[in-house]
């Protein structure tokens, strides 16, 4: 009967023993395969984002093309009245900015859709003279929009992107200026060595319009609507492609949109393309437009990893089975030596020694704690000490910055000071009385410029109300003149002046509007070089309530690494200057509500750099309404 019971014990063991192993070999595979398939999943999910980030900073780099293009002079010239001059100016302009831009094509639509100029002007799948009046990116910029169209092109048969923005002249719109862009450089990219997983990007009809895979391209994971078929035949997005839905079979979906899927061989695709494999698909979309990409990689490695983990997990749990098989004998053994006093003596000691144990954690725990407060309340009254010491040296820094700004502006007025009282002086001596008053008027003015640059400390504080009050912009000016004349090689200075026929009020302080013009003239004429006439223009025009008063030189320019921090304070281009003049005169202009901005102008315009100012303005008669 005993012999029965141990035998049927032993049957259990084996039948147990194969169970667990089958069990631990299973769980194994499967936990691997899921552990393997999750970061798979969640590095295609940034590889997705990586190439999507890449797509999008392509693409919006080419944004600003046609926005230039709608702003440029020729071409409105060219839509305004098309003569053979216009229009080889405007082709050649276009061949130039593409140029330095490095898209397909850049090119002008007249408002019924016809290409009227064109970068490509000189090739034979030019542009000039075809009708794009059927693509939605013409349509959506004639309507006032961004055209955003990805499609084949209907002279060149080129894929490309297209980018439209409408050309704007006295409120209307009289024309569209688009861009193409070929995007085969980034598919050729993902073809490359060293990219494991394949890509594609579909459009918002679902036409794969980028792969990696070239049978992939131009067709469909599902048949298009009736209305998707009727705006691609209407639009000649794909010209006469038949877009035929690639077979695959969707295995799985995951929540966030990913899939497991079998991809078939392509309609047209040779033996050497990809058929019957299982991919897991990560998609993303490419704002601001309505395509997505889809990232996806072969499951074999998953699968293999899978199997190889399941095969060392069933032989480690064989080995634990005989291991434990073996412990259990030689427990049974020890156990039947030992009687139940001195189990349970073991186990009292073992008590006492856990005890004593927790209770020294404890006491080791309470010390750190207590050291970690100490060094939290020194390290506190450290970054107390240090904050001080950070205010501190940024008040020095702000009244450093504003003693040089006043330091710098004060020379100017200085040196007119100087050679007016001289001349005050030599006018009396000859009793040229009238000369004289005149002479101590300008000093005055000076004198109360003086004071109003010293003022200037005084709005560190606070902020006055004498930034935007009414000034004659042609008196200012003149009195500007006054002390530029003063100068000693004012006599190379060449002035010529555009003012409209009434006239201009502007809203800004009337000392500070001649500081912003003095330091501008000032700039101008030391920009010039010495032995050479320095023919400084200046423009003003008025639109609505807004004047624009622009000071251009015939210097070399702004050097184009300096000109986007030309108004930083103690920037400068000069080798003695502060760098503080045009810094000065721009916070005067913003002061008032108004921009001071800069360009250096094209070799057609004269060159040399041009100076902006926009203030508010109203008529002499309404300055005090």
């Amino acid at each position: 009967m005993a012999l029965d019971t141990w035998k049927t014990k032993q049957s259990a063991g084996v039948v147990l023993a194969a169970g667990s192993l089958i069990a631990v070999t299973l769980l194994s595979y499967y936990y691997v395969k899921r552990h393997q398939l999750e970061q798979l999943h969640h590095s295609l999910a940034s590889r997705a984002e990586l190439y999507a980030a890449t797509i999008g900073g392509a693409l919006d780099k080419y944004e600003f093309l046609p926005l230039a293009v709608a702003q440029s002079d020729a071409v409105a010239e060219l839509l305004q009245g098309r003569t053979p001059q216009s229009v080889a100016r405007a082709n050649a302009y276009l061949e130039d900015i593409n140029g330095r831009a490095g898209a397909f094509a850049v090119y002008v639509l007249a408002i019924d859709g016809t290409t009227v100029a064109s970068s490509n002007w000189k090739e034979s799948t030019s542009y000039v003279g075809q009708n794009y009046g059927f693509r939605p990116y013409f349509k959506q910029a004639a309507a006032g929009g961004i055209g955003r169209f990805y499609g084949i092109g209907a002279s060149t048969f080129a894929a490309g992107y297209f980018i439209s923005q409408p050309i704007r002249r006295q409120g209307r719109i009289i024309g569209v200026a688009a861009t193409k862009v070929s995007l085969d450089w980034i598919e050729q990219s993902w073809r490359g060595a060293g990219v494991a997983e394949q890509i594609w990007v579909r459009d918002a009809n679902g036409v794969i319009i980028l792969s990696s895979i070239p049978a992939f391209k131009f067709q469909t994971l599902a048949a298009l609507s009736p209305s998707a078929q009727k705006s691609v035949r209407e639009q000649r997005q794909f010209l006469e492609q038949e877009l035929p839905i690639l077979p695959h079979r969707v295995l799985r979906e995951f929540a966030d949109g990913a899939t497991h899927l079998a991809l078939g061989r392509a309609v047209g695709a040779g033996p050497a393309a990809p058929a019957g494999a299982e991919y897991l698909a990560v998609s993303r979309a490419l704002a601001p437009l309505e395509w997505r990409i889809t990232v996806l990689a072969e499951l074999d490695q998953a699968r293999a990893a899978a199997r190889n983990a399941a095969t060392a997990a069933a032989l480690a749990w064989a080995l634990l089975l005989l291991a434990t098989l073996y412990a259990r004998q030689r427990r049974r053994r020890i156990a039947e030596r030992l009687n139940a006093q001195q189990v349970l003596s073991s186990a009292y000691g073992e008590l006492e020694i856990k005890v004593a144990r927790r209770t020294s954690d404890l006491l080791d725990a309470n010390r750190r704690l207590q050291a970690e407060v100490g060094e939290r309340e020194r390290a506190e009254q450290t970054l107390r000490l240090a904050q001080a010491e950070l205010v501190q040296s940024g008040k020095l820094a702000a009244i450093g910055q504003m003693a040089a700004g006043v330091t710098h502006e004060l020379n100017q007025p200085l040196a007119a000071l100087q050679t007016f009282s001289d001349n005050a002086k030599v006018f009396i001596a000859r009793g040229r009385t009238e000369e004289a008053l005149e002479n101590l008027s300008t000093i005055s003015d000076l004198v109360q410029r003086l004071g109003y640059i010293t003022s200037q400390l005084r709005g560190f504080a606070r902020r006055g109300d004498e930034a935007s009050k009414p000034v004659d912009a042609r008196q200012a000016f003149a009195q500007t003149m006054l002390q530029v004349r003063t100068r000693p090689d004012a006599g190379r200075l060449q002035l010529s002046e555009s003012w409209p026929a009434r006239e201009l009020v502007v809203l800004c302080s009337a000392i500070g509007m001649e500081q912003v013009f003095s330091n501008l003239i000032a700039n101008a004429m030391d920009a010039v070089p010495a032995a050479a006439t320095a023919r400084i223009a200046l423009e003003v025009e008025r639109d609505g309530g807004l004047a624009q008063l622009r000071v251009s030189d015939n210097g070399p320019g702004i050097p184009e690494g300096s000109i986007d921090k030309i108004f930083d304070p103690f920037h400068t281009t000069k080798e003695h200057g502060l760098g503080l003049g045009l810094s000065i005169s721009a916070g005067i202009v913003r002061a008032a509500g108004g921009t001071l901005s800069v360009r250096n102008r094209a070799a057609a315009e004269g060159g040399g750099a041009q100076f902006t100012i926009t203030l508010a303005c109203r008529d002499k008669e309404n300055a005090n309404a």
